[in-house]
């Protein structure tokens, strides 16, 4: 009997322990906690297969960013089923001035089971007056609960004041092609 309450025991503390950590595996980057409250949006169908979103967003401290975004689309034999090419730049601005640039970019294949990375690419360009202080990227093919995804993160100081910012850009394809 002993043995047996030894393990409920255990086995309660594990549970309980795998809920309380999760909210700390989820916790955003203190860099991105940060509001970003978005200025303007707009989209347009610029063909039948093309879109073009632009949003510009403020990142507080006189940043700001805006996001251009180019799907094209080329639909298989099913509506399900086709290829996705995505294109993101984050242009990221201090009043007027451009203070960095990322941009991402990706070919997917999408079937409706899944969606797959075939192709991609992602830079960045830091403007005299800041410094580069973290760049990290990543890619990853769809699964379960994720879509496929490209992925690119800049962190940047400016120079003379030592205000520190950091923006991703990612563009996504889903199992659909969304």
């Amino acid at each position: 009997m002993g043995r047996m309450k030894k393990r409920m025991i255990a086995t309660a503390m594990v549970a309980i322990m795998s809920i309380s950590l999760v909210p700390a595996a989820f916790a955003a980057d203190p860099q991105e906690q940060k509001l970003e409250s978005v200025i303007s949006h707009s989209e347009r169908w610029v063909d039948s297969n093309k879109k073009v979103e632009i949003t510009e967003y403020d990142l507080g401290d006189g940043f700001t960013a805006i996001e251009t975004v180019l799907d094209e689309y080329n639909v298989g034999l099913t509506r399900n089923s086709g290829t996705k090419t995505q294109e993101k730049t984050v242009e990221i601005k201090n009043g007027t001035s451009v203070a960095a640039t990322i941009t991402v970019s990706g070919t997917f294949t999408y079937d409706g089971k899944k969606a797959t990375v075939t192709s991609y690419s992602h830079s960045r360009t830091v403007k005299p007056g800041y410094t580069e202080t973290g760049w990290g990227a990543s890619k990853g093919n769809s699964g379960l609960l994720n879509d496929a995804y490209v992925s690119a993160k800049l962190t940047v100081k400016q120079t003379s004041t030592s205000k520190s910012f950091s923006k991703t850009a990612e563009i996504t394809c889903s199992k659909n092609g969304d």
